[in-house]
């Protein structure tokens, strides 16, 4: 054994002062245990015993000088950071509701030397979310959420004597505890277990840390610590651990509780976002897998959806975005469609019902979108910025923009062209299932450089149509509706490199009627023009803003540049998997010769 310390960790309201609660009953006289008595209470982030045992105000230390004093605290007085501790038989509980993480050398959260083991107490998350809502003063739905993202768990600064105490999703808690590289013994316990046999499940691993007691002194701490008791000693005297946002800490703690308290919507919600982890743990689903699946990925969408306003635009892009009223016209512009008004500087598109969108000197757009429609209140509006914006302002600047989902396969970098409806997001998203990297959905800035055509990826929403997120395992109903009422639905997927791609390949993907089976087949000279030439016009407005000449040149540059291939593929009678086959192999494949 290394040190005395013995993590008692879990996710907050998994059963932590349960746990707490028996091990003070151990070494409490029956008739002095009270709920206000619990140990193991101090947590490691608070570093304000500093001053006392050093002489150190951590208010005018650094944040990483803070680090070292908490690893610090935790060693045993006399020894330094790299030392062995000198061990001691009695374990030393200490409650965190921290994931488990290493630090730098001297500035280890947990560190190796002073600790024995842990004691990771896990709670069915479906019953976690129970306790979560009314302890932290949320709704179910706002717990249900909480528990998928990332939680720093609190402020930390050296002003309020406190380092990060990082508490992650309910998965990624206990995932890190029980990884196999945590490098000192961890024992786990499931709070279902703990209900069904709290005696049974604790004593073999009050054994194993090295905290003496006997079966008998054991059973007797445990019916101590019964919740019903811990209830009625909190309402005698209150509990210091309560939440200000609550007036009880000691609500029901049952097991499998959630069956009466969480909707159908919740339960599937909770089931699709840890449903790894709760199958490790032993959990069962009310789920099917599939469903779980593609409510996954939805969730995953919307939460990093929430994380981007929908004007926000990379950094590197350098465009500014604001809403704002559009000018009803643009004086001297050219009008390729009767929706669209544009000169070389500035285009307006108009989306009707007083809506529109104004992009000037490849630099500023201003969106004018009202509604009072209330279906719209969780529409997507960034397809707005991330489409139509993205490719006007690539022409102002003097770029081409194609009309392709841009893919990386291993080292080659694809780009998937065609019109509306023939199918890019769909294989892109296809591809990405498979485990490739989605660059970029449906807009492809072209920028030329000396070995060929690059495009510098941006984040961009996926737009789904319901048998294409089917087809690609994606729950259509979970995701936001475009802004718009276009029948499609925006799917995020994983932030993209920033970084520019030089683009290997354009796979330009057709639908022919005609066709019996799908086919992938080069093309030269000014066939590649004449493909490419649909997928860079841009409803007109490419040869108007960036001139003819110019247009024409740089489509001449890309087709030299880059190999095109063609994918037909019949309009019924064919499955993504032939599509997404033929893509990675990269080589042509032609129809079967006539028997």
């Amino acid at each position: 054994m290394n040190g005395r310390i013995v993590w008692l960790a879990s996710y907050p309201k998994s059963g932590n002062t349960w746990m707490r609660a028996i091990i003070t009953a151990l070494s409490t006289h029956p008739h002095l245990f009270r709920v206000n008595q619990l140990g193991s209470g101090a947590q490691p982030f608070a570093v304000g015993a500093a001053f006392g045992r050093f002489g150190l105000d951590v208010r005018w230390l650094s944040r990483s000088e803070v680090d070292r004093v908490r690893t610090a605290l935790l060693l045993p007085k006399g020894t330094e950071p790299g030392d062995d501790a000198d061990p001691t038989p009695a374990p030393v509980l200490r409650k965190t509701h921290e994931i488990y993480r290493t630090g730098l050398p001297g500035a280890e959260p947990f560190p190796l030397q002073a600790t024995r083991a842990a004691i990771v107490i896990v709670r069915d998350p479906r019953d976690v979310a129970c306790s979560y809502a009314p302890f932290f003063g949320t709704t179910l739905d706002g717990a249900v959420d909480a528990m998928a993202r990332p939680a720093e768990g609190g402020r930390a600064s050296p002003l309020h004597a406190r380092t990060p105490q990082p508490w992650g999703t309910w998965s990624q808690h206990a995932l890190s505890w029980l990884a196999p590289d945590v490098p000192f013994p961890v024992h786990l316990v499931r709070y279902e277990d703990l209900k069904a046999d709290a005696a049974g499940t604790l004593e073999p691993v009050f054994a194993a840390i090295g905290l003496e007691c006997t079966r008998a002194q054991l059973d007797a701490a445990v019916d101590r610590a019964r919740f019903e008791r811990l209830q009625d000693s909190e309402s005698q005297t209150g509990f210091r651990e309560v939440s200000p946002k609550t007036t009880t800490f000691f609500r029901r703690g049952a097991s499998g509780g959630w069956r009466d308290e969480l909707s159908d919507s919740q339960i599937a919600a909770i089931e699709a976002d840890h449903a790894e982890v709760m199958e490790r743990l032993g959990y069962e689903f009310t789920t099917a897998r599939p469903q779980r699946s593609a409510l996954a990925q939805s969730r995953a969408s919307r939460r990093r959806r929430g994380d981007r306003p929908w004007q926000r635009v990379p950094e590197h892009l350098g465009l500014e975005v604001i809403a704002g009223s559009v000018p009803d016209e643009i004086p001297d512009a050219a009008r390729p469609r009767p929706w669209l008004q544009t000169t070389e500087r500035a285009t307006r598109v108009h989306f009707g019902d007083g809506r529109a969108l104004l992009v000037e000197d490849g630099r500023r757009v201003t969106v004018q979108w009202d509604s009072h429609d209330d279906d719209e209140a969780d529409a997507d509006l960034s397809w707005l910025v991330q489409g139509w914006s993205m490719t006007l302002a690539s022409l102002q600047r003097g770029q081409l923009s194609l009309h392709a989902s841009t893919v990386r396969i291993g080292d080659e970098v694809v780009a998937l062209a065609g019109q509306q409806g023939a199918g890019k997001s769909t294989t892109a998203m296809g591809l990405r299932a498979r485990g490739h990297q989605l660059l970029v959905d449906d807009t492809t800035i072209i920028e030329f450089r000396d070995d060929g055509a690059w495009t510098t990826p941006y984040v961009r929403n996926v737009h789904l149509l319901p048998d294409a997120a089917e087809a690609v395992g994606v729950d259509f109903d979970a995701l936001p509706p475009l802004a718009g009422r276009f029948g499609k639905s925006a799917f995020l997927a994983e932030e993209p490199p920033l970084e520019p791609h030089r683009i290997d390949r354009i796979v330009v993907l057709v639908k022919v009627p005609s066709a019996s089976e799908v086919t992938l087949a080069p093309l030269s000279g000014a066939q590649r023009v004449q493909a490419l030439r649909l997928h860079v016009n841009r409803r007109g407005l490419a040869p108007v803003i960036l001139g003819r000449q110019r247009f024409f040149a740089q489509l001449a540059r890309l087709a030299d540049t880059t190999p095109v291939h063609v994918m037909r593929r019949p309009t019924d009678e064919w499955t993504l998997d032939e599509v997404l086959d033929a893509i990675e192999a990269g080589a042509p494949v032609t129809p079967a010769a006539p028997a």
